[in-house]
């Protein structure tokens, strides 16, 4: 499914990015030539903090080149966002 793209997030909204694959032989956590799926997801949350509604999408790496596809397509800017303190990110 995808989304159109006229309702961004607003409100709460949490960012992460993580890995998805099973165990590589040799390889520990996000290395970056190893077969893993790299994706980054945002949580649009109720003022309760229930989930209202989340997008996720695959990345190339964890870069802020990659990361900002979602921010623009997804997030609107009045958004309160938390997200995992990265060096890269906040360049």
């Amino acid at each position: 499914m995808e989304s159109s793209g006229k309702y961004p997030m607003d409100g709460i909204v949490h960012v992460d990015e993580f890995v998805l694959g099973g165990v590589e032989q040799g390889k520990i956590g996000r290395s970056y030539d190893s077969k893993k799926k790299k994706a980054v997801t945002a949580v649009q949350l109720t003022k309760e903090g229930k989930v209202r509604r989340m997008y996720a999408m695959g990345i190339e790496d964890f870069s802020a080149r990659s990361l900002e596809f979602i921010f623009i397509n997804h997030i609107s800017k009045s958004a309160q966002i938390t997200m995992t303190s990265r060096k890269d990110i906040d360049q």
